[in-house]
């Protein structure tokens, strides 16, 4: 603030890490407004009405509830009192074909007892060892990367005067996940169980480093439910953003963001200007360049290549038969690495894909019920910008293979509607990112560096959201909009004290 003045900021984007750095800002005492191109706020986090009834139809899987808890903190409030979360006892089911399935538990005690029991005590005995690395190396990473500005190679050698290197050696990102999990398990279902958390990232056991093995050990630490959906959790966020003076607008389309002596200046709309201290772009790093006109300094764009999975989701209400389900469900194909070449390599639709669902009800109705919700993701290619790529029949073969794969591995799902999406849909929500919903990939020990972080080259200008450190899925959207804020509020401080210096250094010729 400057002589009672508090400093404006303009956020981009009303999504998970918009509505974050909102609330941060104006914790901070900032003058805060989130322009959202569509009617409502909450980005992934949204719903699909079918049959008259609401499905998320977005992210379903909530971990890290202490990232939120310190955002309400931050404000002086409560997560509880605006939100009900619901530990998640069974973290997920996970079925094959020819009818084996494994629960993965809250208490890894159970975890273990049903992989024994399923595969053997050797399984189990290598499951113990995955968890505890697995736990070591989130506890190495959690402060120096997921709480910290964007990391550094310089940084992380820095850290390892304090931590040690072998410490640093520990967080085994020299070795790709799956070549870490022919380690602990022999068994190639046990294998493609933890190797699929590498697309909670919209990546590639094959490809990823084993540092993403971590997210096993997120996991196991709590899955909570959002009770009344998702969707909640991005309401409860607008109205403590509401609380705090925040002014959300909807329906409304960012043009063009000035900058002006290189500091982000405005941000200009079809029908108005609004003038910014600092802005926060909270969408795909992909979508800046356009915002700012080309400029040279502006974050670069993510390759085609480098994207990372985007996905066909199918969105029903019906009914269930065969396999018992819980809330997330986790159906495995019988050739995993054959899904990652075709998604990553060839950029088509795999012949046997790996279907997630999540069944919406099952939480307060264990036993199925004649009509239930039902929400379904496949991994696809991000190729949403190439629409010559998803025509109707295109779209039919999509849905076959979902089909399949779920009665090969002893489900039936008899929609009485439903509705579908694809990378072509979700290219139009977020332009640029040709559906990739994750950002980059993580490909490799040095991806963990190639992320953007809160902070550009032109001042005034910071980056939220899925697609900028440290990543992707809900709570890491948040950590970054917290990040981001943290950066606009130190350089909205540094303002001001340049101000209040030529202010108090200038002299009157009056």
């Amino acid at each position: 603030m400057v002589g009672g003045t508090p400093r404006s900021a303009a956020v981009l984007g009303g999504g998970v890490g918009g509505l974050s750095a909102a609330i941060a800002l104006a914790a901070g005492g900032a003058r805060v407004t989130v322009l959202e191109r569509a009617p409502s706020v909450g980005g992934k986090l949204r719903v699909a009405e079918v049959a008259g009834r609401e499905i998320d139809v977005g992210p379903t899987v909530l971990t890290m509830r202490w990232a939120f808890d310190e955002l309400f903190a931050l404000a002086g409030k409560n997560l509880d009192d605006y939100v009900k979360l619901e530990p998640v006892e069974v973290i997920a089911r996970h079925v094959w074909s020819g009818g084996r399935v494994l629960d993965l538990h809250r208490d890894t005690s159970k975890s273990r007892a049903a992989i024994a029991s399923a595969f053997g005590d050797r399984e189990a005995q290598g499951f113990e060892r995955f968890c505890a690395d697995a736990k070591r190396i989130y506890e190495i990473v959690e402060g120096p990367f997921l709480r910290s500005q964007r990391p550094t190679m310089g940084g992380l050698f820095s850290r390892a005067t304090s931590i040690g290197l072998g410490a640093l050696v520990g967080i085994d990102a020299h070795r790709s996940m799956w070549s870490a999990l022919c380690k602990y398990f022999k068994s190639s279902e046990l294998r493609q169980l933890f190797g699929r958390y590498a697309t909670y990232c919209g990546s590639s056991p094959f490809e990823a480093p084993a540092t993403f093995n971590l997210i096993a050990h997120v996991e196991a630490s709590g899955v909570w439910r959002v009770s009344g959906g998702m969707v909640n959790m991005a309401r409860a966020l607008e109205t403590l953003a509401r609380e705090l003076g925040v002014q959300i607008m909807t329906n409304v389309n960012v043009e063009h963001v000035e900058v002006r002596g290189g500091h982000a200046a405005a941000v200009n709309t079809a029908d108005c200007t609004f003038r910014a201290d600092a802005v926060i772009v909270n969408g795909d790093v992909s979508a800046v360049t356009d915002l700012l006109g080309g400029q040279r300094d502006a974050p670069a764009r993510t390759a085609p290549k480098a994207r990372s999975l985007s996905a066909v989701t199918w969105a029903a209400v019906g009914r269930a038969r065969g396999v018992p389900l819980v809330h997330h469900n986790v159906f495995f194909s019988d050739d995993y690495e054959a899904e990652f070449r075709a998604n990553f390599g060839a950029r088509r639709r795999a012949d046997q894909p790996t279907v997630y669902v999540c069944a919406q009800d099952r939480a307060d109705h264990p036993e199925a019920l004649e009509s239930e919700r039902f929400f379904s993701i496949v991994n696809a290619p991000a190729t949403g910008d190439q629409p010559q790529l998803w025509n109707h029949e295109e779209l039919v073969r999509w849905q076959e293979a979902t089909c399949s794969t779920l009665e090969r591995c002893g489900l039936t799902l008899a929609a009485q509607a439903s509705e579908w999406t694809t990378p072509l849909q979700f290219e139009a929500r977020f332009p640029r990112s040709g559906g990739a919903l994750y950002g980059p990939a993580a490909r490799g020990a040095l991806s963990t560096f190639s992320r953007e972080g809160s902070q550009t080259k032109i001042a005034g200008l910071f980056l939220a959201g899925g697609s900028v450190h440290p990543g992707p899925g809900v709570p890491m959207a948040s950590l970054s909009g917290q990040l981001a804020a943290r950066s606009a509020i130190a350089y909205l401080a540094s303002i001001a004290t340049s101000q209040r210096a030529a202010t108090s250094g200038s002299t009157s010729t009056a």
